[in-house]
């Protein structure tokens, strides 16, 4: 009984203690960061990846999967993201180098502020080199390019087994993008820090980050619908729901982080370098 308050009172003091941090000045202004360089990052993505979809044998059925796919990952707008992905997949081919030039600038400023985040939270030695990061920034966004197909293919064949099974489909597309979710949460971890993060820890960070980010998820529909934005923003409102989306998401990587704290010292990546066991 002893050890089961103790385990209680363990979880609510990292609770508090992580949303402490998540307030403090620093995580909000790198958070923020974050959030800003998604909006730049996300529409020449979504270009590339509907181009790279027209050009597959399903066609338009490939365009219809990545859009229920994007509507679990950004839940809300879903008339918008029509709009954009029909659009984009028309003026892809003539655009896709510059889309491809902005992902690389994009990018580095959504992996680099979350770099200094997660180092915040599980100790880290000095920054990368300038391309270091800028390469690594562009590898994550390529890898999650290519879960996001993989999501997508698997919601294909999902639905093409579960024909005359809406719900088995409608299944298919939540748990395609939740797998997508959290593989994306522990390359994070995994990747991202400038410090040894072993599996079994970034495992761990995954769950909680994966768990605070589908429960978000809920609570940030709820809450958008009062918040009334086009009323405000006007035409803007969309991208405005993307940045406060791309915030509390940001929020939530840094939160999987602060719950499943290193257990060993923290090692830098010269010591990584030199020998560090990454299993």
């Amino acid at each position: 009984m002893a050890g089961r308050r103790t385990a209680s009172g363990g979880l609510l003091s990292r609770l508090w203690s992580a949303g402490g941090t998540l307030l403090s000045r620093d995580i909000a202004v790198l958070t923020n960061a974050i959030a800003f360089n998604f909006l730049l990052c996300l529409f020449p993505l979504l270009l590339v990846l509907a181009g790279f979809a027209q050009r597959l044998p399903a066609g338009s059925r490939t365009s219809t999967a990545l859009l229920g796919v994007l509507s679990e990952l950004i839940p809300f707008g879903q008339q918008a993201l029509a709009a954009s992905l029909k659009s984009l997949a028309r003026y892809g081919r003539e655009m896709e180098i510059a889309s491809l030039l902005l992902i690389v600038w994009g990018s580095s400023g959504i992996f680099m502020p979350m770099e200094m985040a997660l180092n915040k939270v599980w100790g880290g030695g000095p920054p990368r080199a300038f391309w270091k990061s800028r390469t690594l920034a562009f590898a994550m966004t390529l890898l999650g390019g290519l879960l996001a197909l993989g999501s997508v293919a698997l919601t294909l064949a999902t639905r093409t087994w579960g024909k005359g099974y809406p719900t088995l489909a409608g299944f298919g597309n939540k748990a395609s993008a939740m797998l997508l979710s959290f593989i994306l949460f522990f390359l994070i971890y995994r990747l991202i820090p400038g410090v040894d993060v072993r599996s079994r820890v970034a495992l761990r960070a995954a769950l909680w980050g994966a768990a605070a980010w589908e429960a978000a998820k809920y609570g940030f529909v709820i809450q958008l619908g009062r918040m009334n934005l086009p009323a405000f923003y006007g035409p803007l409102a969309f991208a405005v729901s993307l940045v406060l989306w791309a915030y509390v998401s940001s929020l939530a990587v840094v939160f999987g982080a602060l719950m499943a704290p290193l257990r060993a010292g923290p090692a830098s990546r010269g010591g990584r370098a030199a020998g560090g066991d990454r299993g």
